[in-house]
């Protein structure tokens, strides 16, 4: 007679140490947590090299969320969060990590200009160049804008901030990017131009060579109190209108743009992203004075480094 004897195997009390001396077991959190920091430590999508951002019409939203005071690169860096949240909120995270191009635009707050009411609207429109790159950003900006505001077909004015550079801006820059918009004005997609800080030689200089002469330059408050009084007479003599604005002379820092992203996904997410450049358009109600639409069209760069073999 055979006789059967059943073993079972207990497995090992996580509360001793091989040695058998007391470990205390992990608390629940401490297991969440360091779930989450290996989690943390895998990127989301490793493999974009360009991030597009669509505010929307930030208006409505800004009467709730904005803080007094708040500068162009906090409000671009509020828009940039939201929609990227937005954007990794409803995505596939599998397919992020094959994704090339991420395109974050929030759709909520899209909205239609209605073709009846064109006529009683001015829109505006100003770029900030981060870096020096091709002319035709000019032409693909306004086309972006165009799209996004779906049945607008001109703008009224097109401003344009070079980025900051180790040496003072020239005119000899300026000419590429002003040869695009000549174009467009030609083509009646844009109604006039406009430049930014720059004082009396430079502005006399891009005048007198420019076939569509600058009929805007803003000054920033930072660099001048009072505006000189040789470029005050130079724009009455010409009609060009002076204005002023507290744009930063960096809209969108190289570390505020990582920063932003890493808050959405991970350090290693972040990494190595450079801001390309920011159109920031605004919609106004003629004969009230009131902003209707605002909003943020932005896009930034980066070289994804290959794993080596």
């Amino acid at each position: 007679m055979f006789r059967l004897r059943l073993v079972i195997l207990l497995p090992p009390d996580e509360s001793k140490s091989s040695r058998g001396q007391y470990r205390p077991p992990l608390e629940e959190g401490n297991r969440t947590q360091t779930v989450r920091s290996m989690a943390d430590d895998i990127p989301v999508f490793p493999k974009a090299g360009t991030l597009q951002v669509h505010s929307g019409n930030i208006v409505n939203w800004n009467r709730l969320k904005r803080k007094p005071n708040q500068t162009s690169t906090e409000e671009l860096k509020e828009c940039i969060e939201a929609a990227l949240n937005k954007f990794l909120s409803t995505a596939d995270r599998t397919e992020l990590q094959y994704t090339n191009d991420l395109l974050c635009v929030n759709c909520e707050l899209k909205e239609q200009l209605g073709y009846e009411e064109r006529e009683d609207l001015k829109i505006t429109g100003k770029l900030f160049l981060s870096i020096q790159q091709s002319p035709e950003v000019i032409r693909e900006t306004v086309d972006k804008l165009f799209r996004e505001l779906q049945t607008v077909t001109y703008l009224e004015t097109l401003m344009l901030a070079l980025p900051e550079l180790d040496e003072e801006i020239t005119v000899e820059q300026i000419k590429p990017y002003w040869e695009v918009m000549e174009e467009l004005v030609e083509a009646e997609t844009v109604l006039s131009l406009g430049i930014c800080d720059l004082d009396k030689a430079r502005l006399e200089e891009l005048y007198n060579w420019a076939k569509v002469k600058p009929c805007v330059n803003q000054v920033n408050l930072a660099s001048c109190c009072v505006m000189p009084a040789d470029l005050t007479e130079y724009a009455k003599q010409n009609d060009i209108q002076l204005l002023t604005h507290s744009d930063e002379t960096e809209i969108m820092p190289v570390k505020t743009l990582q920063d932003s992203i890493k808050v959405c996904a991970t350090e290693k997410d972040s990494e190595h992203w450079e801001p390309a450049w920011t159109l920031r358009y605004s919609v106004l109600v003629k004969c009230r004075g009131i902003v209707k639409t605002k909003g943020y069209i932005f896009k930034a760069n980066r070289i994804v480094k290959k794993k080596s073999p």
